[in-house]
């Protein structure tokens, strides 16, 4: 029998979730200590579905908008009483705000909660994605002095990370890669440049980092480079290519098919797992190489994303693993993977 025996209107609520991580953490776009979110908070009868919003402004979206779109949708009558209708409840969402993708991850991750707390399930089950194997995660050691990166890449090392993802977009990116390379010259390592390459840097870095033995770069060239410098860069480079800022939903991947050899997905840009599902699949009918990627996020958006990590071939995973402190429990580091509870939903809970 259903845990909720009659239908109730599902109540929004949310609240500013603020995060702050262990070292700075740096990009091409800048570095901080900080990561502000949003937690949301669907009730529907007696059971509380729990999302996040993790906006960046390189995609339109800040704290203050999530909150605002937030706000604008808790007074419209989008949600409904029927949990089950989440197909129907994102195209309510998109109807009624274009974009905004972070905002509307953090509604429907609520309701994938709340549909897997209904039948006691966790959502992994549900997806029919029991007993498949999924890939290693990474640790992303990001841009910082070369001291603090010596002392970050010694610490990954020693917590037993398999896989490092090293940050690029600097003026010293061959010196960040050869310190990596001293404390961790064997690891494999993957690069994030996060668009700051123009297309000849991307091919130049890209001969001195096959080189060092980097399995693939991440967004060399800016978001909204031309198809033609995709191609550019894909046809001089010796390293897979893979897109990230520039693909956020299904319908960008035809557009890139062609001049990529890989995306990656992330649950803030594609507005939840349905969309990143699609995604997914969509990349797979075009032959590319899928790696589902994240922000800096509770346990609450990483458990999310690592209930469907089955389906893809690389895992990014650990921006709850950069906190100082996580302030939900969810998904563990085990041994190279992120290993999911048996707890219903999302397998979330308040850390005491």
């Amino acid at each position: 029998m259903s845990k909720v025996e009659t239908k109730s209107k599902l109540k929004l609520s949310f609240e500013i979730l603020k995060l702050r991580t262990k070292h700075p953490f740096g990009i091409s776009y800048g570095s901080s200590s900080d990561s502000i979110n949003v937690l949301v908070r669907l009730q529907y009868g007696d059971i509380e579905g729990l999302g996040e919003c993790s906006p960046a402004s390189y995609h339109m979206e800040s704290p203050s908008t999530v909150m605002a779109v937030l706000d604008d949708l808790s007074k419209k009558d989008i949600l409904g009483d029927d949990p089950f209708a989440i197909q129907e409840i994102c195209k309510r969402m998109d109807k009624a705000i274009a974009g905004n993708y972070s905002a509307k991850a953090g509604i429907e991750l609520a309701l994938q909660d709340i549909c897997g707390k209904i039948v006691d399930k966790p959502l992994y089950q549900l997806l029919g994605l029991s007993g498949m194997p999924a890939p290693i995660t990474d640790f992303t050691i990001g841009i910082d002095s070369l001291e603090m990166l010596e002392r970050k890449t010694k610490e990954a090392i020693d917590d037993g990370f398999k896989v490092l993802k090293v940050k690029q977009g600097t003026s010293y990116d061959r010196q960040i890669i050869e310190t990596v390379r001293k404390f961790a010259p064997d690891i494999p390592l993957r690069v994030d440049a996060n668009g700051a390459w123009s297309p000849k840097q991307a091919v130049e870095m890209s001969k001195f980092l096959a080189e060092h033995n980097v399995q693939f770069i991440e967004q060399p060239i800016p978001k909204y480079a031309h198809l033609d410098e995709w191609r550019f860069v894909r046809e001089n480079c010796p390293l897979p290519i893979f897109a990230d800022e520039s693909c956020c939903r299904a319908t960008d991947v035809a557009r890139l098919a062609n001049v990529v050899d890989g995306v990656v997905v992330k649950l803030a840009k594609t507005g939840g797992l349905s969309e990143a599902l699609r995604l997914i699949h969509c990349a797979r009918a075009h032959n590319l190489k899928v790696m589902i990627g994240c922000m800096i996020e509770s346990s609450i958006g990483i458990s999310a994303a690592a209930h469907i990590a089955p389906l893809v071939d690389y895992l990014d995973l650990d921006g709850a693993m950069l906190l100082a402190e996580d302030p939900f429990d969810g998904a563990v580091y085990k041994d190279g993977y992120m290993a999911l509870t048996d707890r219903p939903g999302l397998g979330v809970i308040p850390r005491k």
